[in-house]
């Protein structure tokens, strides 16, 4: 009987102690894994999460690429954010500032297959009817190029209704080259 209670503490004690640390582990995954969702990197040896950037305290414009008009030119142009090479460039991080800008019509994550981007754009009536041409043409440049400076994204695919100043379609950026300054 006395072996019998101490195989059973001893069991008792080991699920205690492996329950600890199997909460500590979970715990620590689940905020490195929420790090870099941000967009920040875990440092091991300080044990916590480092962030390229606070979206609050930045000019929008700074991390993606955002149209902008010459008045010398007559015309709008593209041009990069200052600060977009500092960001991790996952397609999840570069959507989400995206819909950050004031278009109504915001971006959702269809899927990636090989070097394209699947993309739907939600309110779409707003982009193809509302914003007129060189609005929606400016809005899909901005999307593309700023979606394609992830390295392995090449091609952007938009899912949407066809509409008077913007239609669904497998885009890139020398569909809007016309956009730079010369």
């Amino acid at each position: 009987m006395k072996k019998r209670s101490i195989i059973i503490i001893a069991a008792i004690l080991g699920f205690i102690t492996i329950s600890i640390f199997g909460i500590k582990w979970i715990t620590k995954f689940l905020k490195i894994d929420a790090c870099l969702n941000k967009g920040g990197r875990w440092n091991y040896e300080l044990n916590k999460c480092e962030e390229y950037y606070n979206l609050d305290s930045l000019n929008l414009t700074d991390i993606y690429w955002h149209t902008d008009y010459d008045t010398i030119l007559n015309k709008e142009f593209l041009e990069k954010g200052i600060l977009l090479d500092s960001l991790s460039q996952s397609p999840a991080e570069l959507i989400y500032i995206l819909n950050r800008r004031k278009p109504i019509c915001k971006i959702e994550y269809v899927d990636i297959i090989g070097d394209t981007i699947t993309i739907k754009i939600n309110n779409d009536e707003y982009l193809t009817e509302q914003m007129g041409s060189t609005g929606a043409y400016c809005f899909l440049g901005e999307t593309v190029f700023t979606l394609t400076e992830n390295d392995l994204i090449k091609f952007v695919r938009i899912e949407m209704d066809y509409g008077s100043h913007a239609s669904p379609g497998l885009y890139s950026r020398n569909d809007y080259l016309d956009l730079f300054k010369k």
